[in-house]
């Protein structure tokens, strides 16, 4: 057979594949290791330095991670919050070592790509068996360097993606070896549904390796003697797949996120789009965002298209893996699979539709492809290839690792690269809400009815604060509360279908929320304050916040009489939203 390998030195040459990895684990760590000094950033936050109910645990007590969610965000993830929990009873509140630990298990991840990869190439392409570990090599060299796998790394709400990925592959080591003569083997079957386990434990999004995992054992199985064949081995698939529902069933119980289900042709080209983001995520050498403008982007007819190509590629690949033993067409398959989870078919209100983390452990297929078809390339030409790629990925990885020193950094970035864009520019305001510099921002935001309506709660926030303040009259700032209420009532159409701006629209109702608080704070004696701030309160969902309200204005001896029988209904009311007074 001629030999493929990309050097011919023979000497070393069944160390090199090992060499390579090892090299590429050396520069990606390099890499990374300048994010040390970052302090904690954005959801950081959330997770462990205000999450008392995870850091004020005993060892005693570990047990309850288990049972409940461990943080602000009512994520039911206890392995993720058991790292984290190990990191600050070690170390305490010190970022270093948290984003250390993401590294450490980054790293973990490389030996598994590579023995995973090897593994799958010596099944798939037998008759190049000789070649595995160099391909394996390369794709773990490319894995190593992808620039979509900064965001996880750096920063330490990423720790999710990175652990999960870990014990997904670990699972997928598993679930290749436990491949027998007879059927598979119980011990490694078993050990392929515990690390699947703690993949979804660590991100419930993990649940889609358990198809993956469930198509390798139905190709096995296929690929099974007549004589040895058992129907009673796809059993195991099942339980996979029995597995990922139960634990799907029990992240959707647990959810404090709901949002309509919208019927439409949307909802397709939404999820198409997001499929060619992801695809175009894990192989380009673009720079990386935060934030990034699914509907707003002008390639957006191309991002559907795009998808649409890769969803029938992952259809035929489908069938090209269990007809024809094509590695090709399992990638494609797997592919798809690995983004199922992240293309909004349950809709859910993440701040961008699609994000470099969603991509951790799905560019792993994409790199295998990659290197599978340039294989085919002289090794001088297909050495000079994987270089550029690796080059040029490793730069913009490190570039974007730069950028997470703060997140105030991420957001200049987004805007610099996509001024009209509403939700970078929404982050920004907010974390400063400098009335003259934001207005300027909220001008530049394209959508006209989120600029006017941005527009509309600084304009408000400032007559709150300052005007109010300085003529000692709240009347007017209330005037403009009260109409901005009447517009933030009306969310545009396109929050039926794009659900980041359906979470922009309620963090533009928080705001207004948040401005009526500071006017009956400067107020609190004003009647008409109270009470309005109140209704905003109830109509809002803010039930107890309305119960304080209501009562200040209805207790007042200058409330209106008039208005009294209507105000004490919609304390009733708000009574019975908020659990405290039974509905007769």
């Amino acid at each position: 057979m001629k030999n493929k390998s990309p050097f011919n030195f023979s000497g070393v040459q069944q160390h090199f594949p090992w060499a390579i990895v090892l090299l590429s684990a050396v520069i990606a760590v390099s890499v990374f290791l300048q994010a040390l000094r970052f302090p904690f950033i954005f959801d950081d936050f959330g997770y462990i330095v205000q999450n008392t109910k995870l850091t004020e645990l005993n060892v005693s007590e570990l047990w309850r991670l288990f049972t409940k969610p461990y943080n602000d965000f009512s994520e039911f993830l206890p392995i993720r919050e058991f790292s984290y929990w190990i990191d600050f009873k070690l170390f305490g509140m010190n970022p270093t070592a948290f984003r250390l630990h993401n590294i450490i298990l980054y790293v973990l991840c490389l030996p598994l790509v590579f023995i995973v990869t090897t593994k799958l190439w010596q099944y798939f392409r037998s008759t190049e068996s000789s070649d595995a570990q160099w391909v394996a090599a390369i794709v773990t060299a490319l894995f190593a360097f992808n620039p979509s796998h900064a965001e996880a790394v750096v920063w330490i709400a990423g720790r999710k993606d990175v652990l999960s990925a870990f014990f997904s592959l670990l699972g997928l080591w598993f679930a290749i070896s436990s491949k027998r003569d007879h059927g598979l083997s119980a011990r490694y079957a078993t050990a392929t549904l515990l690390a699947l386990l703690a993949a979804i434990l660590s991100k419930a999004s993990a649940v889609a390796v358990a198809p993956v995992i469930a198509f390798l054992w139905l190709i096995f199985w296929r690929d099974t003697p007549s004589s040895n064949k058992r129907y009673s081995t796809l059993l195991w698939p099942l339980a996979c797949l029995l597995l990922a529902l139960c634990m799907a069933a029990i992240f959707a119980s647990l959810t404090t996120q709901r949002i309509p289900f919208y019927f439409g042709i949307e909802i397709v080209t939404r999820a198409l789009a997001v499929l060619g983001w992801l695809a175009r995520l894990s192989i380009s050498p673009e720079s990386r965002h935060f934030f990034y403008p699914v509907f707003d982007d002008s390639n957006f007819p191309l991002m559907i298209a795009l998808g649409a190509v890769i969803l029938t590629a992952s259809m035929v690949g489908l069938v090209m893996a269990m007809r024809k033993h094509s590695l090709v067409g399992f990638t494609f398959a797997i592919f798809f699979l690995l983004c199922l989870t992240s293309l909004q078919l349950v809709p859910y209100k993440p701040p961008s539709l699609i994000s470099d983390r969603f991509v951790f452990l799905a560019a792993w297929p994409i790199i295998l492809l990659i290197v599978t078809l340039l294989w085919n390339f002289k090794p001088a030409h297909r050495a000079a290839l994987f270089l550029i790629i690796a080059c040029t990925w490793g730069l913009q990885a490190s570039e974007r690792t730069r950028e997470w020193n703060s997140f105030q950094t991420l957001v200049d970035s987004d805007l610099h690269a996509y001024p009209g864009y509403y939700m970078p520019a929404a982050f920004k305001i907010a974390g400063r809400r400098m009335y003259s510099s934001s207005r300027e921002t909220a001008n530049n935001i394209s959508n006209p009815v989120l600029r006017n309506a941005m527009i509309g709660i600084l304009d408000a926030d400032h007559a709150v604060n300052i005007e109010a303040v300085a003529k000692g009259n709240p009347q007017e700032a209330m005037d403009m509360l009260l109409k901005l209420g009447e517009i933030l009532n009306q969310p545009p159409v396109q929050t039926k279908w794009n659900p980041p701006m359906l979470l922009l629209w309620e963090k533009y109702k928080e705001m207004l929320e948040d401005d009526w608080i500071g006017l009956s704070k400067r107020f609190p004696n004003d009647v008409s304050v109270n009470y309005n701030a109140g209704l905003w309160m109830l109509g809002n969902g803010s039930y107890e916040k309305a119960t304080v309200y209501l009562r200040n204005a209805i207790e007042s001896p200058l409330f209106p009489e008039s208005d009294r029988e209507q105000a004490v209904k919609n304390l009733e009311l708000t009574l019975m939203k908020s659990g405290q007074l039974q509905k007769p």
